[in-house]
């Protein structure tokens, strides 16, 4: 079984929340040895730091991974050769070369078109 929008987005956020955890420390660790630690301390500014890329991360990897899992069309590649039959300058066939999202998205509306 397919996992839900939610479950995806739990596990976009728990991996933009370990991506964000090792940047704030990285980021967090060059800020207070480059302009020391300010009035709130070490552990303050760097717990801050690696807290708001955490937050940050986490939330667009969440809404990412969310987008990312639509469900997508199966497309055949061989049907948008728009170089089938055609030769280069030496004679050799062109190669295929992967259509543009415009080609893309006008077969998918004849799809949705066709099953209505």
């Amino acid at each position: 079984m397919e996992p839900s929008k939610f479950e995806r987005a739990k596990v976009g956020a728990m991996m933009g929340g370990a991506v964000g955890l090792c940047i704030g420390f990285v980021f967090g660790g060059f800020s207070i040895m480059r302009n020391g630690p300010g009035a709130r301390g070490y552990v303050d500014t760097l717990a801050k730091t690696m807290l708001s890329s955490t937050a940050m991360f986490s939330f667009f990897m969440a809404i990412g991974s969310v987008i990312r899992s639509e469900e997508a069309m199966a497309i055949e590649y061989r049907d948008l050769d728009q170089n089938r039959g055609k030769t280069n300058f030496w004679g050799q066939p062109m190669a295929f070369r992967t259509p543009p999202v415009v080609i893309l998205q006008k077969i998918q509306q004849q799809k949705t078109q066709e099953q209505q």
